[in-house]
C-alpha cells in the first residue's frame, strides 16, 4: 500500500502557544494547534486533538492491516461480513486517509 503522506511516528512538542505535530525527525511539520489561555477545557481539547493526529499514522497502519487480514480470509466472515457496519468503516477510513 502506497502512502503518500509523512511516514511516522509523529511527535508533539508541547510548547507555550501552539501544539506543533512533528515526523519523529523533526524535519516535516505536520499540524499546529492554538492552546488556549482563556479556558482550560479548550486548551485541553487541543492536547486531545493533537495526541490523535499524533497517532494517525499508527492507526492508519491497523486499520490498513486488519483489512488485509480480512482479504486473506484470518478474520472469519461471520464477523466481517460484505456490508457490516465495521467493515464499511475500515474502509471509509482507509478511503479517507488515503483521500478517495
Amino acid at each position: 500500500m502506497e502512502t503518500k503522506h509523512t511516514t511516522g511516528p509523529w511527535v508533539i512538542d508541547w510548547n507555550v502557544a501552539r501544539l506543533d505535530i512533528f515526523s519523529s525527525e523533526a524535519k516535516v511539520l505536520v499540524a499546529s494547534l492554538r492552546r488556549s489561555a482563556l479556558s482550560e477545557d479548550i486548551d485541553e481539547a487541543a492536547r486531545a486533538n493533537a495526541r490523535l493526529i499524533a497517532a494517525a499514522p499508527e492507526m492508519y497502519e491497523a486499520i490498513a492491516a486488519i483489512a488485509t487480514a480480512m482479504n486473506l480470509g484470518y478474520i472469519p466472515n461471520e464477523i466481517l461480513s460484505e456490508g457490516s457496519p465495521i467493515l464499511e468503516g475500515l474502509r471509509a477510513a482507509i478511503a479517507k486517509a488515503e483521500g478517495k
